[in-house]
């Protein structure tokens, strides 16, 4: 069967199954808040929102997050007040320890609040609370009225990762300064310049290493939805389409792929295969930095992002976060000194594409992540 399934990849375009899979940042079932009591308080704290804020809650989880595990939870202390955190059984403990990548993602959670407010005539206003990134209680917010926020929509709905199909063309300064207003932290190295060939053998090799860490495979396996059940049961997680597994490819892995396979042999040195070209194939690297480690930082750098992120269609450019050389030794305690930066919080490949897919990942509905 193994050698079955192996070349059956090769030939329908399967081959882009491991490595085209985000690794940033227990599977989280229906049952998760706690069965009756957990609807009750979901129930209750839904209707403490209007239909904007839920419009706004909605345009906000289309962030952005390792392994789609979509890790934000909102609870609703009182009309217009917020808290807002995350859940550990959405964390990646194997692979982001100190949930750095995690702080990334509720950064660009944040960032689509706060533009959804403006869409809506509201203002978002908030202080973290967090001492650390591993607290679930992060942020304190507000719901105010505001100015109205010109701003097209379509940005927060069709943003998605783009992970095959970029060219090698360089990317241009002006372009870079428009999708990155020009922010300081935004760092980019050519490919075939002395750092963009270190980012790239480094991003490799940290690649190899994850990929054969069993604890990190595992992980990964967990947040695979293979078929069409497995999605309809959880709404987070990657899937055979946001991994760009389509066509006669995409149906075979829904069908006969499961968690085990993951593990195999076969499906690991695909993965390693389909890395090396990646590297190959991109413009080059863009560093983001940060102004500190500490969950504030990373939550402003997670905005930073997003910002960047929801302008990448327009000029036809994409960003594949591959953050492996952050998470794995001994990459992660010299990569920063050989970029000539203090703090890195995000490492992405990026290139010109000619044809933008749309958003395909799953998405919770709110009554997943809000709560009273």
């Amino acid at each position: 069967m193994n050698t079955t399934r192996r070349g059956f990849l090769m030939t329908a375009g399967g081959a882009v199954l491991a490595a085209s899979l985000p690794r940033l940042i227990p599977a989280f079932a229906m049952d998760e808040d706690g069965g009756k009591e957990g609807a009750a308080e979901r129930d209750g704290a839904m209707k403490f929102l209007d239909g904007e804020e839920r419009a706004m809650l909605d345009l906000a989880s289309r962030a952005p997050s390792g392994h789609n595990t979509q890790p934000w939870t909102v609870r609703v202390d009182r009309p217009g007040q917020w808290s807002i955190g995350t859940e550990r059984s959405r964390w990646l403990p194997a692979v982001d320890p100190g949930n750095h990548d995690v702080m990334l993602s509720m950064g660009a959670f944040i960032e689509n609040l706060a533009i959804a407010a403006g869409i809506h005539g509201r203002r978002l206003e908030y202080r973290v609370t967090g001492k650390g990134a591993r607290d679930t209680a992060l942020l304190e917010a507000w719901i105010g009225r505001g100015s109205v926020l010109e701003y097209p929509v379509e940005r927060i709905r069709m943003r998605r990762t783009v992970r095959n199909g970029m060219m090698t063309r360089d990317i241009s300064a002006a372009d870079l300064a428009e999708v990155t207003g020009s922010d300081a932290r935004f760092l980019y190295f050519p490919r075939l310049s002395p750092v963009g060939r270190y980012l790239s053998e480094a991003t490799l090799e940290a690649n190899r290493t994850q990929t054969w860490r069993n604890e990190a495979q595992e992980e990964l396996a967990d947040w695979i939805r293979w078929s069409k059940d497995e999605q309809r049961r959880h709404y987070n997680g990657l899937t055979p389409a946001s991994m760009e597994i389509t066509g006669i490819a995409g149906w075979y892995v829904g069908t006969f792929f499961n968690r085990q396979s993951v593990l195999e042999k076969s499906f690991r040195e695909q993965g390693v295969g389909m890395a090396k070209k990646q590297v190959e194939n991109c413009a080059g690297w863009i560093v983001l930095t940060a102004h500190g480690s500490g969950p504030a930082a990373l939550i402003d750098a997670g905005r930073a992002f997003q910002r960047m992120g929801l302008l990448l269609r327009e000029k036809s450019m994409a960003v594949h976060p591959m953050t492996q050389a952050l998470q794995e030794v001994p990459w992660k305690g010299e990569i920063a000194s050989r970029v000539g930066v203090k703090t890195i919080a995000m490492l992405l490949r990026v290139g010109y594409v000619k044809s933008y897919p749309e958003p395909v990942s799953l998405r919770m509905p709110l009554e997943r992540f809000v709560g009273a």
